[in-house]
């Protein structure tokens, strides 16, 4: 069983990072401040944000931090529960 849950699909992969990139733009930080404040290289955190990589709840985490928001906002279909 764990083999198939190890890595996220392509298609959530991109929602998540559809989600961060909508927050990181709404919160006005660039992507060198997400960056720079989150620790994530930028080289990581692009492929993070084009959705190459999975994101690790640690990313999320740090991530949620700069941004000021909770991680479960940058869940797919978040806002609109929040709301």
């Amino acid at each position: 069983m764990w083999r198939y849950c190890r890595r996220m699909g392509t298609q959530l992969r991109h929602l998540l990072a559809f989600e961060v990139e909508g927050a990181r733009v709404h919160a006005g930080v660039s992507f060198a401040q997400l960056s720079d404040r989150s620790g994530i290289a930028p080289a990581a955190l692009a492929d993070l944000l084009e959705g190459r990589e999975d994101f690790t709840v640690v990313d999320l985490a740090c991530i949620a931090t700069v941004l000021g928001v909770s991680v479960t906002a940058l869940l797919p279909g978040a806002a609109a529960d929040d709301a």
